[in-house]
């Protein structure tokens, strides 16, 4: 039997040009089945920030996915690797799945109306952005040609 994720880390960096600062976090887990009202999972303040992490125990060929329902945090990308040390546990039987999920976001922290800029400093703003946005577009894709390389460091049990 697969067991829902239990090693969960957040992965958030910012958007501001001035550093490319990057925390790890455990996020509070609230597990929610397809039969549970979907309101529980809206935001309950404005700073709170939901992420929904679509996994299928039963499904092998359909690879879990991340989406925000917050209107400030993206999700760019989802690894799912082996969790350091969860093999050594003791007791195989303990209702843990031993993968760990390695969800990465990103946010703009720029101020929205800045002062006059050099256009050097304006384009390579511009094109930092555009590179954050081409690896959320690709995530889907790009977790699934994960999955399909045999040389993948990912792995399903069935």
């Amino acid at each position: 039997m697969a067991y829902p994720p239990y090693y969960v880390l957040i992965s958030h960096s910012t958007l501001s040009n001035t550093s490319q600062a990057i925390s790890f976090r455990h996020p509070t887990i609230q597990y929610h089945y397809s039969d549970d009202s979907p309101l529980s999972l809206l935001p309950q303040h404005p700073q709170e920030h939901v992420l929904v992490l679509n996994y299928d125990p039963q499904s092998s060929a359909a690879p879990p996915t991340v989406q925000s329902i917050s209107e400030t945090l993206v999700v760019t990308r989802l690894k799912v690797e082996d969790a350091p040390g969860a093999a050594a546990a003791v007791g195989d039987n303990d209702g843990k799945n031993d993968k760990m999920f390695i969800v990465e976001t990103c946010t703009d922290d720029s101020t929205p109306h800045e002062e006059r800029k050099q256009p050097q400093a304006i384009l390579a703003h511009f094109k930092y952005r555009n590179s954050i946005i081409r690896r959320a577009l690709s995530y889907p894709d790009a977790m699934t040609t994960a999955l399909q390389a045999p040389s993948s460091n990912i792995t399903e049990k069935t």
